[in-house]
């Protein structure tokens, strides 16, 4: 119950701040209109109805006091002081929906462009330079509100993960990135990225951003500052886009060797599921990896690499406690990183791993009891005999098959206690069906741990897809990872040259048979050269250590703070803009956007790291804001710009037949967007 409340705390907060960088961008408005003699008849943040107001001869109301006001002014105007009355014509409101706010102004009226008054302190009255700058200012306000936030940032100091690379996905762009000059091939953990195209990363999320934002029609320029090397490296790299179209390198933050210790109860249950998961019980979050076989270690990719020097073998992890007062040594099994292959489906990439072409058969590794698949029929532990129109899928295969029934039903076959089952399941329009994909664990020593398909694309080796692999040699296999130690043993002392080994394999439903087939199997020198350069890695405990190696963004002084500040809100609106000219060019996906209910979900959780970052988020979305307002899109900021640069251009104002079209046509398309990225915001909370 306290957790719930703090939640609920957080999340009010989040409310209360975007709120206030609603009200400041209004403020900026009213201070305009005050300062060019336009009557404001009501001050708003939210909408809807009010839920309190305030004006000047009334005093604090529960509503509005707008018809009382109206009925005792009724055929008065303002006197010198702006008074009718004595009483005030502007309104402070506080409104029921806190999801925006608003400015009205005498003769002014967003929502019907024919609205005029020939009062002399009307909007419509004043040059039109003025209104300019009536209409510039609440962007204004929010440009300058952010810098000021921004400038107190780093007055304070932001902790962020460095921007050093930490993991580099195999077959990634990152990986296979070709250097401008020399022959050294990829990038490697420990690299520290010193420029991204024309940008100079402070932080690795300064990375990730522009490679998100970088042209798709070319590569993208990353250099890099590499231990032992002179100077620096510089490299051109392809980003692969996700479903979403999301440009990705393939590479991960550096880390420390640091267990986290998050502060809920339900981050940290899950630290203790992924030691527990990698035989670590025994070890706690905040302890720290010291050493390896008794090597010392500080960083999470020298864990990796001194994985890679093991060449399959266990080694022992030495783990001290965070006051140093206990210590345990842990001996524990590698991990193959596999080969990867590209399997498209539509426009989207799903890469694979495999072993020269070996690759396990899709299971279902975890399902909840309430889930849309449960309810179908579908048990943890069923190994895809069918999935639509493939037959013992592996994991690309499986996935790309329920997406193509996306809002539709799939039929598949389950193998369940040497059983087929056949069901028919119901796939969501956003291509799940509601279970956590087996057949990737490569310790795995269940029964379906080493029922093999045929990758497609890759030269077969099986006689059919679905036979179960039982010994190499005559050695005998219990995991995928075995099967990687003895090929990559015969690839290395094979010297990289072809080879070839006996396998022998079971039925492909009846895996408990006996033996049924014993046969040769050719290896290429593609595939020797590939299994012999095979990395390893240590079993799921290595995302347990997702304590980032932190880099602190803090000024020495008021003078650099304020350049600091200055210089991260013109980057933030650079980038802003990038993202949606990507939006329009295709090359990223509408579905990566976050709308209210997003914005306040990452704002709770920005919540537990520290005021700092709390105050970098509310100026994100207030340098956001004036972006979005300023896009000359009908009914916004830049739309009513567009429209008064026409009159100053013209020296007659846009028809109110295109007034009317234009905002109705602004209107239609905000409503629509909002739906979208709340339908979207809603999704991607409830993972469907």
């Amino acid at each position: 119950m306290p957790e719930l409340l703090f939640e609920l705390a957080k999340i009010l907060l989040i409310v209360v701040g975007f709120g206030g960088v609603v009200f400041l961008h209004e403020l900026g408005h009213f201070l305009a209109a005050r300062w060019a003699g336009v009557r404001v008849l009501a001050f708003a943040v939210g909408f809807g109805p009010a839920v309190l107001s305030w004006r000047r001869g009334f005093g604090v109301r529960r509503g509005s006091s707008e018809a009382e006001f109206r009925k005792q002014t009724y055929g008065r105007e303002p006197d010198e002081s702006g008074l009718i009355g004595g009483m005030s014509p502007t309104e402070y409101r506080l409104n029921w929906i806190p999801l925006g706010g608003y400015v009205k102004m005498l003769g002014q009226d967003d929502a019907d462009p024919a609205h005029r008054s020939d009062a002399p302190d009307s909007y419509n009255s004043v040059a039109i330079w003025k209104r300019m700058i009536i209409i510039s200012a609440g962007v204004v306000a929010n440009v300058v509100s952010a810098a000021l936030l921004f400038v107190l940032v780093f007055a304070i100091g932001l902790e962020k993960p460095a921007a050093v690379i930490g993991s580099v996905e195999p077959g990634s762009a990152a990986a296979v990135a070709d250097e401008v000059d020399g022959d050294r091939v990829g990038l490697l953990p420990g690299d520290r990225v010193v420029r991204v195209g024309d940008e100079r990363p402070r932080a690795f999320d300064d990375v990730s951003m522009a490679v998100l934002t970088s042209s798709a029609d070319r590569p993208v320029q990353i250099e890099v500052q590499r231990a032992g090397e002179p100077g620096t490296i510089t490299f051109a790299a392809e980003p692969t886009p996700t479903e979403l179209g999301i440009r990705m390198l393939g590479v991960g933050a550096a880390a420390t060797t640091t267990i986290a210790d998050p502060p809920s109860s339900s981050d940290r249950a899950l630290v203790d599921a992924q030691l527990a998961a990698a035989g670590l019980d025994q070890i706690a979050p905040g302890w720290t990896l010291a050493a390896v076989d008794g090597v010392p270690v500080t960083y999470r990719h020298e864990l990796l690499s001194a994985a890679d020097a093991a060449r399959g073998k266990p080694v022992v992890l030495r783990f001290v406690s965070g006051d140093q007062r206990e210590q345990a040594d842990v001996r524990v099994e590698l991990a193959p990183s596999l080969q990867q292959a590209e399997r498209r489906y539509g426009d989207g990439i799903i890469r694979v791993g495999h072993l020269a072409g070996f690759a396990p058969v899709m299971t279902v590794g975890g399902i909840e009891p309430g889930s849309p698949g449960y309810a179908a029929g579908l048990r943890e532990g069923d190994v895809f005999v069918r999935l639509g129109g493939v037959e013992f899928p592996d994991q690309a295969s499986g996935i790309a098959a329920v997406r193509d029934h996306a809002g539709g039903p799939v039929r598949a076959s389950v193998l369940r206690g040497g059983e087929v089952i056949d069901l028919e399941l119901q796939v969501s329009r956003q291509g799940r069906i509601g279970f956590l994909v087996g057949g990737t664990d490569m310790l795995d020593d269940s029964p379906a741990a080493l029922m093999l398909t045929n990758l497609p694309g890759v030269p077969p080796k099986l006689v059919r897809g679905g036979s179960t692999l039982v010994a190499v040699d005559g050695d005998p296999l219990a995991s995928f990872a075995d099967l990687a130690r003895s090929l990559q043993a015969r690839a290395i002392e094979a010297g990289g040259e072809p080879f070839e080994a006996v396998l022998t394999l079971r039925g492909p439903l009846h895996p408990e048979e006996a033996t049924v087939l014993e046969r040769p199997v050719s290896f290429s020198a593609e595939d020797s050269a590939a299994l012999a350069d095979l990395g390893w890695r240590p079993p799921a405990a290595v995302y347990a250590f997702n304590d980032p190696l932190i880099v602190r963004l803090r000024s020495e002084g008021p003078v650099e703070a304020i350049a600091m500040g200055l210089g991260e809100t013109r980057r933030i609106m650079v980038t802003t803009y990038l993202t949606f000219l990507r939006l329009v060019q295709g090359s990223i996906a509408p579905e990566v956007l976050n709308g209210p209910v997003g914005i306040v979900h990452i704002g709770s959780s920005i919540a537990d790291r520290g005021l700092a970052w709390l105050l970098f988020f509310f100026a994100l979305i207030s340098v956001n804001l004036a972006v979005i307002n300023f896009l000359p899109i009908p009914i916004t900021d830049g739309g009513h710009m567009v429209f008064l640069i026409w009159e100053q251009v013209t020296g007659k104002p846009v028809s109110i037949a295109v007034q009317n079209a234009a905002t109705l046509a602004g209107l239609v398309l905000i409503v629509g967007v909002f739906l979208f990225v709340t339908y979207n915001d809603i999704a991607r909370l409830l993972g469907s």
